[in-house]
């Protein structure tokens, strides 16, 4: 049996294809990302894939989350590769979804009101279970949520000081996401320290080429995370400008913005590519700080301060919520790649008990899980890459029937 795993981003589109094996046994035997989907970078979009015993990389039309779709099913499809099942990334699944759910029409149907809380996400996610609706008919579809992870947010840290009234006939309050990348990188800091979960106190920071956001975790369970009523809220991120003075958008509104631009503007144009005025990714960001004309570093300079300040202010609001942290863990494509990053926040601080091991830091591997905090700090400082998608098949796994996973009914190859 196969299952495709599809894990939509906002600018970014991984695939995996696991055949499972038996109960608890399986192996990855596809695996790729489509990068820099309908994104403004200097970089061009493509597929990095392997596939079996090769591996490649195809430039595409990623102008849509429903091309890169079509593109990653044509890649299967061309190396004959059939599918059993598909899971699906679905980011806010609001008060309708707790849980993973099998797609049918009321699915369909509840997952359309799901549209307008997650503008950058859900409909990306949305448009490629449709194209796997098409291409391949009859295999069965499940969609596993981010927001599951901190349905149980305390109350205190859920809510918001709005008129309670208003807040409960809308639906607004915390919701929080990246819940499928902290459910795995929790469970390996756990084995990385030497403690089990429940008594660990862990500041988590998902840095992705889209979105970004932190979880503080006691207990195994969340108690705090940046993002929140959606997933505009928190860190600076790429094109996202996280937190900010709700009057700016109140003054937009009189200024005669409409509420669809606004929103464009907040989730869009904004974050790095706001700041910088010339990338959306922090690599790129970073570079012409360094090197770039003059017409553009200071402005890079600039939006990688704005971006490593904000990280730090929410380390030092979690450090502080927790009561000190055992580890903090740095994870998703920023996280494990920007040896800067993790420098410029974690450098200072030694009095705090966190103390970076320079070089280790900088020799990080991008593809292992690994320690960058120096001998004797009281806070681990860890590297762990992350894998939502291995989260999405143990959820599509339990959800299949007993006999599923041995091969008891046939494989529908992809199907153009």
């Amino acid at each position: 049996m196969h299952i495709l795993i599809f894990n939509c981003g906002s600018s970014s589109q991984a695939f995996q294809v696991y055949q499972v094996l038996g109960p608890g046994r399986f192996e990855q035997t596809a695996s790729g990302k489509a990068v820099h989907v309908a994104t403004q970078t200097q970089a061009a979009p493509e597929i990095r894939w392997k596939i079996q015993a090769s591996t490649g990389t195809t430039r595409a039309d990623l102008t849509s989350h429903r091309r890169a779709a079509q593109a990653v099913l044509a890649l299967l499809r061309e190396h004959r590769v059939s599918i059993d099942a598909v899971g699906h990334r679905f980011v806010h699944g609001g008060e309708l979804f707790h849980q993973t759910a099998k797609i049918d029409e009321r699915t369909l149907g509840l997952l359309q009101q799901c549209l307008p809380l997650a503008p950058i996400h859900n409909p990306n996610s949305y448009s490629v279970i449709e194209v796997c609706r098409e291409q391949l008919p009859g295999v069965p579809q499940y969609v596993v949520f981010d927001t599951a992870f901190h349905a149980r947010l305390p109350e205190e840290a859920r809510s918001y000081a709005i008129p309670r009234p208003l807040a409960e006939q809308h639906g607004f309050r915390k919701y929080g996401f990246h819940g499928l990348s902290y459910q795995y990188v929790s469970g390996r800091a756990a084995e990385l320290v030497g403690k089990p979960l429940p008594e660990l106190k862990l500041i988590l920071c998902h840095l992705g080429t889209g979105g970004s956001s932190v979880a503080a975790v006691r207990d195994g369970h969340p108690i705090d995370t940046s993002m929140g009523y959606s997933p505009l809220a928190g860190l600076v991120m790429s094109t996202r400008c996280g937190d900010i003075d709700p009057e700016i958008v109140l003054e937009l509104v009189r200024k005669g913005y409409p509420a669809d631009e606004v929103s464009r503007i907040l989730n869009h144009q904004s974050g790095l590519i706001g700041l910088s005025g010339y990338s959306s990714n922090l690599a790129e960001v970073i570079e012409a700080g360094e090197k770039g004309s003059p017409a553009v570093q200071p402005y890079c300079r600039l939006a990688f301060k704005v971006y490593a300040h904000r990280l730090k202010l929410y380390l030092g609001a979690y450090t502080w919520l927790l009561g000190g942290a055992d580890a903090i863990v740095f994870t998703d494509d920023i996280g494990v790649r920007s040896w800067q990053l993790r420098e410029a926040v974690c450098r200072g601080v030694e009095d705090l008990g966190i103390v970076l091991d320079p070089d280790a830091n900088r020799m990080a591997p991008a593809d292992q899980a690994s320690q960058v905090s120096a001998p004797g700090s009281r806070t681990h400082i860890l590297v762990v890459p992350t894998a939502e998608e291995q989260v999405i098949l143990e959820e599509v796994l339990a959800f299949l029937q007993p006999g599923a996973g041995t091969g008891d009914h046939g494989s529908m190859p992809v199907d153009g």
